[in-house]
């Protein structure tokens, strides 16, 4: 039977064996946030950790149920006193069992936390060389009227052609590289925060859609109208901060 399975059937068993003894923490109704926060390390304790610790024996039993020959019931044996293989997992799950005054994880927690999020960071130099490569390589190459409708594409073939003398060739090479890596950055952030970006239209949040080389170009880069497109920089500036506020956390708590 999965783990998952059990420690969830005998958690809702745990939760109502102490019901029917009447601890004091098992109420109808919370009214204040000290009594719901009370309630939730209580029901970690007394409940998730107390089953996940006997997980093995509630394993045992079921496996001496299901297991239908002395035969079976031998092998199983045998493959639980396989040694158990440490992954990353089973320390983040131990990290977040500590909270003693000798020993406070908590940065480590944020930073292990922040994993997903670090990996974005990244991203930062390949959009800060796309951002670049649009606004002050290419600009020159855009007329007014046609700005709302040009496609990137169309605006890196206009690029080679301009650039395909020779003293430009590598770095006609470059632009492919940096547009292909942008395009790649914003996409990842995009699934990362899930469609959503802020400050959109009155400063609030609103969904942006993932890129290709037929995304219009003023879509990507900075316009008057701050409530529409300018993508990349938006992406930007939102990594830069939470990245900024992240390592002032780290760095307050160490300090403290």
């Amino acid at each position: 039977m999965n783990d998952a399975c059990i420690i969830f059937t005998r958690c809702w068993e745990q939760m109502a064996r102490l019901t029917l003894e009447q601890q004091p923490w098992i109420k109808p109704v919370y009214r204040t946030l000290d009594e719901k926060y009370q309630a939730e390390q209580d029901f970690n304790s007394q409940i998730f950790q107390f089953v996940e610790r006997k997980l093995p024996d509630y394993k045992t039993y079921i496996n001496q149920i299901n297991l239908q020959s002395q035969v079976q019931q031998t092998l199983q044996d045998f493959i639980d006193r396989m040694p158990l293989i440490i992954d990353y997992q089973h320390f983040l799950k131990e990290l977040n069992r500590l909270n003693t005054v000798e020993f406070n994880p908590q940065v480590l927690k944020h930073i292990l936390n922040s994993f997903e999020f670090l990996s974005i960071t990244n991203s930062i130099y390949d959009l800060s060389q796309f951002y670049l490569l649009l606004h002050q390589t290419y600009t020159q190459l855009i007329e007014r009227d046609e700005f709302t409708e040009i496609t990137l594409k169309t605006l890196y073939e206009r690029g080679q052609q301009y650039f395909n003398h020779s003293q430009y060739q590598n770095e006609n090479k470059t632009h492919r590289t940096i547009i292909d890596n942008g395009i790649k950055a914003v996409n990842e952030y995009h699934s990362f925060a899930d469609g959503l970006i802020r400050p959109g239209a009155c400063d609030e949040t609103q969904r942006f859609y993932k890129i290709s080389d037929e995304t219009p170009v003023n879509y990507l880069v900075t316009t008057e109208n701050h409530d529409e497109g300018d993508i990349i920089m938006r992406i930007l500036r939102l990594v830069k901060s939470i990245s900024r506020s992240k390592i002032s956390f780290c760095l307050l708590s160490i300090e403290f």
